[in-house]
């Protein structure tokens, strides 16, 4: 029996929307519009837009073949049998609008963070356009690069109207199954992966005349819990049990129909537009200290060290009042940049990885705002931080402004220079590596700065960390040395390092047991390895461990899985936090890397994102320092266990020129590969692939070969002290010194030069009289370019550390070669 329902005469259900109307009023809100979206607007023919089902209908009337509702056959039909510019005529006619309703404009009339739409129409534009706000139409073949940071967007992930012709009608203009298929397919396109961002950092997101039929968006949705409560569906009133039942998966439902949705947001108009009164941080937090009662338990130290879980409170605790446990080590350049901001100095601090440079971003937070000043730090990456610079420039207040991993935020600091704001001064770390790299740039856009190397420990620095592993227990067989023995330990063989000290403790075979334990019960299944080791990746390479990122890496949805989240033994190696992994160990994930996965897996893996990435047209900073690290010999080969490094590494350099065809004519590939080959002694390798490097360097414009020179130098150095006949070594050591002599002063320059204390004492005695004055007299040039670099700022010894080494070095050679010949003279 057939029961018939008048819906119209059913009861309304109370819906509450008052935490709908504070998201949207935060202006971060995202609208996702659908078909139902366009009813009431009007198109050429003063019709409504057609639906899917009535347009394959049409598509089918205009080809004369009999009727189908399937969209994807009847296109892909007419395409192959018909002239695609009629179906192209019919297309535009249907969808170009010439006028919305009233509906759409109220709901335009909010500020919204982004629009996407599955729509061929420009009902958003249109609408917009009357309220006085321009938006932009754009579809998924626009370069992220360039558009990704501004407002006002429409994305038509299915293609617009405007785009159409006959090239986009089989690629970006989703109709037929070729173009669902195509590189351009959402998917498969630079915007999926900005779609999860947004999603991540929206207040909200809102459906509104949207079906949930795309499978991708679906599986976004439905494995990523933290995004249901925020997730809302605007449904017809009283919607059937199946909508329903779909739709409560992914969100809250809220059945008042598009036009209920209108009256909703004008009825609440004066607080949505209100909220931007006053002027909100959109991507600067300030730093609070903590006041909680801390008690720290062996437990917790344990899980700083190992996987670097550490609160913020913690922290406040160990830098501000006496360390019951010993927990932290309290750096002592505290004092030192606490006297450099007071004088209204920059600084930068810089590291090399595990060394502490993030950590003591933190302390200073607590130091620091004990001091008086307002310290806030980078919360949101994609936020305005240059307006929010300036806000704060305006406040009159002593603030500090910390940025981990400066090269991010080149802009900012760049803004900063130009605008020179006397109330503010930078904190910027830096690895070390990187920040040689820029040194030249901070120059250029008149950055000053001074700077502090946190790379050794000072003496009571390894007395705190000797204190710390006594009470965790960890020295292994080394527990027996005296506290004088570990210290001597951790200055010799650490070389006064945290970072050689903590692997040399992940390294240790009770430690990675214990990591094996929580790892085999994980990986077993490939997409959790693999999202695991993208997780590991991203820590390494100092790169925020967002979920979307993280997603991109491992080329699946897996991290937004509830079931990975909760699971036990993914707990207990990372700590999820809102949107991806908030705490960081970038030493454990090197270590877990290494010994945890295969040199082949890691290889081939790395391949995969190599390729995966090479076919962004357009890559953020964090995708692009991907791409680049899966390039890099010296990245490429820490990450291998020392098992079958130099076969694995081989096959790695020999594959990667084929799934990243581009390579195979880029002179900085071939010196990566010479560099390889450089490494495991196969000299005449390394020539040939360092000759090749030069070969393609010439026929580009411009291209500086300082790179290859100095590995040039370093393989003259390292061939000739193989040599035996005095002619050719000191043949082999002049054509080194002449490349270095002519490169800029650098770290770079300086690291080959290091190796003339390699060459003296092997070579020194098996040249001639004359050519020993030579190489006297090349030392100390070299040591009298460190003097000019020293006295025109280009280097500071007190903080380049390999510089400063290697200055001692040339000084350690001409004192022997006078004394040498002090005694001759006697």
């Amino acid at each position: 029996m057939d029961i018939c329902i008048d819906r119209t005469k059913l009861k309304k259900q109370d819906v509450d929307t008052s935490e709908l109307i504070e998201r949207i009023s935060t202006g971060q809100a995202i609208l996702f519009t659908g078909a139902g979206f366009s009813s009431l607007t009007k198109n050429v023919n003063d019709e409504e837009p057609s639906a899917a089902k009535d347009l394959a209908h049409e598509i089918c009337k205009l080809g004369g073949f009999p009727t189908d509702d399937d969209l994807r056959f009847a296109t892909d039909y007419y395409i192959e049998n018909h002239n695609v510019s009629e179906l192209i005529q019919l297309l535009k006619k249907k969808y170009t609008l010439t006028q919305t309703h009233r509906i759409h404009d109220e709901i335009c009339s909010a500020k919204w963070r982004r629009f996407y739409t599955t729509n061929y129409d420009k009902s958003i534009e249109m609408a917009s356009a009357k309220l006085g706000n321009l938006v932009e139409c754009i579809d998924v073949s626009f370069p992220t690069g360039t558009y990704y940071k501004k407002e006002s967007l429409c994305i038509h992930l299915n293609g617009s109207i405007d785009s159409l012709n006959e090239d986009s009608i089989e690629s970006t203009f989703k109709l037929s199954t070729s173009s669902y298929i195509s590189p351009d397919s959402f998917t498969k396109s630079d915007w999926h992966y900005y779609f999860k961002k947004d999603l991540e950092r929206c207040s909200a997101i809102v459906f509104v005349g949207y079906s949930m039929y795309d499978i991708e968006i679906q599986k976004i949705l439905f494995e990523n819990s933290e995004l249901k409560e925020k997730t809302y569906f605007i449904t017809r009133e009283n919607p059937n049990p199946k909508t329903s039942f779909t739709l409560s998966k992914f969100g809250n439902i809220i059945p008042i129909g598009v036009e209920g949705f209108a009256e909703l947001i004008t009825e609440n108009s004066e607080s949505i537009s209100g909220y931007d009164s006053e002027y909100h941080l959109q991507s600067l937090a300030p730093y609070n200290l903590s006041h909680d009662k801390i008690e720290v338990r062996d437990a917790d130290v344990e899980a700083m060290i190992m996987f670097g879980h550490i609160s913020s409170a913690s922290i406040d605790d160990a830098v501000l009042s006496e360390q019951v446990i010993p927990s932290l080590v309290v750096r002592e350049s505290l004092e030192l940049v606490k006297e450099f901001v007071v004088n209204g100095k920059n600084v930068v601090l810089y590291s090399d990885m595990g060394n502490g440079k993030s950590i003591l971003a933190s302390q200073l937070h607590s130091y620091l705002t004990t001091s008086s000043f307002e310290c806030y730090f980078v919360d949101d990456i994609e936020g305005d931080y240059i307006s929010d610079i300036d806000h704060l420039s305006k406040l009159g207040k002593k603030i500090i402004v910390t940025l981990d991993g400066y090269e991010r935020y080149l802009d900012l600091l760049k803004h900063y220079s130009f605008s020179l704001p006397d109330n503010i001064n930078i904190i910027a770390t830096s690895r070390t590596a990187e920040h040689e790299r820029l040194r030249p740039h901070l120059k250029e856009i008149k950055f000053e700065y001074s700077e502090v190397c946190l790379d050794e420990l000072a003496e009571n620095e390894i007395l705190a960390l000797v204190d710390i592993i006594d009470n965790l227990g960890m020295w292994g067989d080394k527990a027996g040395l005296s506290k004088d023995q570990k210290v001597r330990y951790i200055r010799s063989k650490n070389n006064s390092q945290l970072s050689l000290t903590l692997l040399n403790l992940f390294n240790s075979p009770q430690f990675r047991d214990r990591v094996s334990n929580e790892l085999l019960p994980l990986i077993g299944d490939d997409e959790i390895k693999d999202t695991i080791f993208a997780i590991a990746l991203s820590e390494v390479l100092d790169i925020p461990c967002r979920s979307s990122m993280i997603s991109d890496i491992s080329g699946n949805d897996k991290i937004y899985s509830s079931e990975l989240k909760n699971n036990k033994n993914f707990k207990n190696l990372f700590h999820m936090n809102g949107d991806g992994i908030k705490t960081k160990s970038s030493l454990f994930c090197l270590s877990l890397i290494r010994h945890h996965f295969s040199a082949s897996y890691v290889t081939s893996t790395l391949q995969k994102i190599a390729k995966r990435f090479n076919e962004y047209k357009v890559k953020d900073y964090e995708q692009r320092t991907i791409f680049l690290a899966t390039l890099r010999f010296s990245f490429v080969e820490r990450l291998l266990s020392d098992t079958n490094k130099k076969g694995n590494l081989k096959r790695y350099y020999e594959n990667l020129k084929v799934s990243v065809n581009w390579l195979k004519s880029d002179p900085h590939f071939w010196l990566q590969y010479g560099m390889a080959n450089i490494t495991f002694k196969e000299y005449s390798k390394a020539q040939q692939f360092l000759d090749s490097a030069y070969a393609l360097a010439m026929k580009k414009d411009r291209y500086h070969t300082s790179n290859i020179d100095t590995q040039q130098a370093r393989l003259h150095l390292l061939v000739t002290m193989k040599e035996n006949e005095p002619h050719k070594i000191f043949e082999g050591f002049s054509k080194a010194h002449a490349l270095l002599d002519r490169l800029d002063n650098d770290v770079y320059k300086y690291r080959q030069v290091d190796i003339y204390n390699d060459f003296y004492s092997s070579c020194y005695e098996k040249l001639s009289k004359g050519n020993q004055v030579a190489f006297q007299r090349a030392c100390q040039k070299m040591e009298k370019s460190i003097e000019a670099a020293v006295s025109n700022g280009e280097v500071d010894l007190s903080q380049q550390l390999p510089i400063k080494k290697t200055k001692e070095k040339l000084a350690h050679i001409l004192s022997s070669i006078k004394e040498q010949r002090d005694i001759a003279s006697q």
